[in-house]
């Protein structure tokens, strides 16, 4: 079956951003796992986040974290993040720019929490925070989360860790291999208009 090549920038945005809602809800998607870079002491820091919830109308991108890691550190420190993400059956690229905050026990983050599984909670049931150093391999969790399968009461006592973090997209990098030539295109928020406006770039 022929790759689909986009001719509209339009299109190409509403396909963007329709791939990033459908891999929110879609463990297997491409962009369900993606790469999220944040600036901590000025040093760039990259690490892979499970793409929970996303929405086109409101721009934003949402996840979920342990409070004490160093990314939460870090945006408290800068806000400014950036999202990668490779498709590689569609061979697209996506590169997406904007801020994040950071949501401990307010709306933002009990409304996340509270459309999670237990499975995907089990991990802030840990009373030593990630990064901290071990004598030997181990994952730091407490035996009640490790048994099949995990109960909502077992991960309650983790609410204390856990963290919502809610990104809003200003600009979005798109770049397609096609096999009849490489294209990309550039989509800039427009405050103005409220809306992306965009563009075509040299790949």
């Amino acid at each position: 079956m022929p790759m689909t090549r986009y001719t509209n920038l339009d299109t190409v945005l509403n396909h963007v951003w329709d791939e990033l809602e459908t891999a929110a809800e879609s463990p297997g998607h491409a962009y369900r796992n993606l790469t999220f870079g944040t600036v901590h002491e000025q040093v760039p820091d990259l690490r892979m986040v499970v793409l929970r919830q996303a929405s086109e109308e409101d721009r934003q991108l949402k996840f979920h974290t342990d409070r004490r890691t160093r990314k939460v550190e870090a945006l408290r420190e800068n806000d400014r993040v950036a999202w990668h993400g490779w498709d590689a059956d569609t061979r697209e690229q996506i590169r997406l720019y904007g801020t994040a905050s950071v949501h401990l026990d307010d709306e933002v983050a009990m409304d996340l929490w509270e459309h999670q599984s237990p499975e995907s909670l089990a991990v802030y049931v840990r009373p030593s925070a990630p990064g901290t150093v071990l004598d030997e391999p181990d994952d730091g969790l407490r035996s009640a989360v490790k048994a099949e399968p995990v109960m909502e009461d077992d991960v309650a006592q983790g609410r204390q860790y856990f963290a919502a973090i809610r990104t809003e997209i200003a600009r979005i990098e798109w770049l397609h291999l096609h096999p009849d030539g490489h294209y990309r295109a550039r989509f800039e928020y427009q405050p103005t208009t409220q809306s992306f406006e965009g563009s075509w770039v040299v790949p």
